[in-house]
């Protein structure tokens, strides 16, 4: 696995064995990021890679196929033993997955290191 992934809306950096992906941009229907997360994950997941951290903290969009990815995304990982914990997660983002009922499924931080001590 190379030592930093980029990609114009999407950056992956290892960080103590845990795999930081910073979304940058809307995670909605036909916007970039939403397909290069998908991407993204799917090649961590390939390379055994799958306790994440999702860094929300430029996300200020969320509709029903980003809830749809990040349900997703949690699915893939506990499944493959891993896990999917949210890193500054805007108000917007938080109040539709509290209005879908996703948001208690997720650890949520405001802290980098307070995020990665939990792994």
């Amino acid at each position: 696995m190379p030592e930093v992934t980029e990609a114009k809306s999407v950056t992956v950096r290892p960080v103590q064995g845990v795999q930081v992906v910073k979304v940058r941009g809307k995670l909605a229907l036909g916007c970039a990021p939403l397909t290069e997360l998908r991407e993204r994950l799917a090649e961590l997941t390939s390379h055994g890679e799958v306790k994440w951290l999702l860094d929300l903290q430029e996300v200020q969009m969320l509709d029903s196929s980003g809830v749809g990815v990040l349900a997703q995304t949690m699915t893939s990982a506990r499944n493959s033993q891993g896990a999917c914990k949210l890193l500054h997660l805007q108000k917007f983002p938080s109040q539709v997955l509290k209005m879908v009922g996703l948001l208690s499924l997720f650890e949520v931080f405001d802290d980098l290191d307070a995020a990665l001590a939990t792994f």
